[in-house]
């Protein structure tokens, strides 16, 4: 079957690769330092499922295929609260796993589709597909699009026809922007992975403790990408659901500090900003507004 007509209707950057293989010996590795220098901080999760990371086709019996998609999500609308680009919009998980449900409804065989919800190397199989090639932002950069992209995968047991993809050279070079204008100082160039202990979006996100270390934004982070040259000349996202809503647009942080629990459920019920208990989120406000 040929995927290029099964995934036309999306109109977004794709590839594949077959599932003949798991996650190179190299690449299990690096991820075994990072966890071992506990670079990964409180996510004790990431130390989960190690057989899962490093073989995909144990998520679906039988998996022979794996499918890659860029979904970008960059935008110039102001905003009244300083929050990382991919909350601006509807919850990236639920808009996603809409549009590939669509599209693995019409292939034949199983599948499963994975969108931050299954133990899976998410940018290295997008780059061993072809679709990017993961810089020292520890992003994946595809070309035209850049970093601000979200990445679906949908895991199918047919064996299609498609034109595999070579990998991507090395997007970065010599560039340093990126590990230079990091405030937490996470990033480096020796491919040690992100430190997330000093990370905004960790640290804003994830991290439920009291907060430490500079902190600027409500929620996210999205220094290491403005800097990137790669999103020099990137243009709004076509995807409507990405854009935030004239709502979210107006609200400020005075607006957060008198938010009720369920104004506040209400609000951000399908927003990526859910994934952040208002306890936390006034947690932010409260070090955002002693620091300033």
């Amino acid at each position: 079957m040929d995927l290029n007509s099964c995934l036309s209707q999306l109109e977004l950057p794709w590839a594949a690769c077959s599932l003949d293989r798991p996650v190179s010996a190299e690449a299990n590795e690096q991820f075994s330092r990072w966890l071992a220098d506990g670079r990964h901080a409180s996510m004790a999760y990431m130390e989960n499922h190690s057989e899962l990371r490093r073989d995909p086709r144990l998520l679906l019996e039988g998996a022979q295929t794996l499918i890659a998609v860029a979904f970008p999500y960059f935008t110039n609308e102001s905003v009244g609260l300083p929050v990382g680009l991919y909350a601006r919009g509807l919850d990236y998980h639920e808009v996603i796993r809409r549009r590939l449900t669509e599209v693995a409804e019409t292939l034949p065989g199983s599948w499963r589709i994975c969108v931050d919800s299954a133990p899976l190397r998410e940018r290295y199989w997008a780059a061993r597909a072809g679709l990017g090639a993961i810089g020292r932002n520890n992003q994946l950069i595809v070309p035209g699009l850049g970093s601000y992209c979200f990445l679906g995968f949908i895991l199918s047991t047919e064996r299609f026809d498609f034109e595999p993809k070579a990998p991507l050279p090395d997007p970065c070079g010599d560039c340093r922007r990126c590990i230079d204008a990091c405030p937490g100082r996470c990033l480096d160039a020796e491919g040690r992975g992100l430190d997330a202990r000093s990370c905004e979006s960790y640290l804003t996100i994830e991290h439920r403790g009291d907060l430490t270390g500079p902190v600027h934004t409500l929620a996210g982070c999205d220094i290491c990408q403005r800097v990137c040259p790669h999103n020099r000349s990137v243009g709004p996202t076509p995807i409507a659901d990405f854009h935030p809503s004239a709502e979210f647009a107006s609200l400020t942080l005075a607006d957060i500090a008198e938010l009720t629990p369920s104004r506040y459920r209400k609000l951000f019920r399908h927003s990526a900003l859910n994934r952040l208990r208002l306890p936390q989120m006034l947690r932010n406000l409260a070090f955002l507004a002693q620091n300033q």
